[in-house]
């Protein structure tokens, strides 16, 4: 296991591409922005995740210098499995992801900010930009 690793060293931040499926282990989730730890692999950047670090093909993230600070949108599409499905973590078919902690926040209608139970962080819901 790897020592975690300190936000404020990231080398940039990336998230999946919606259509992006690759396979890694942790597995990276939809609209979560992952602190990129080394950029410098060629077709593959290396991004923490959890506690791991893990290598992703590049052409399968959307890469920022900054953190962003808007909430990533989530739809997920209506033959795409759930596992929280069925039971009380189930927040429909679309939802929000802190950018700061990575939670799964519910929407209610369209709202235009959102607050998350897990950190506090509140900012605007980017529907422009789903994951």
């Amino acid at each position: 296991m790897t020592a975690p690793f300190d936000p404020a060293k990231a080398k940039g931040w990336a998230r999946l591409y919606p259509t992006a499926r690759p396979f890694t282990i942790p597995r990276l989730r939809q609209g979560v922005w992952y602190p990129v730890v080394d950029p410098s692999l060629g077709e593959r950047v290396v991004v923490q995740v959890r506690e791991r670090r893990v290598a992703v093909p590049r052409k399968a993230l959307e890469i920022r210098d900054k953190r962003p600070i808007r909430f990533t949108v989530v739809v997920l599409a209506k033959n795409q499995p759930n596992p929280a499905e069925g039971t009380a973590r189930f927040l429909g078919r679309k939802y929000a992801v802190c950018p700061v902690c990575g939670v799964r926040v519910r929407l209610g209608g369209d709202p235009e900010q959102v607050q998350c139970a897990e950190c506090g962080h509140r900012g605007e819901v980017a529907y422009w930009e789903t994951g």
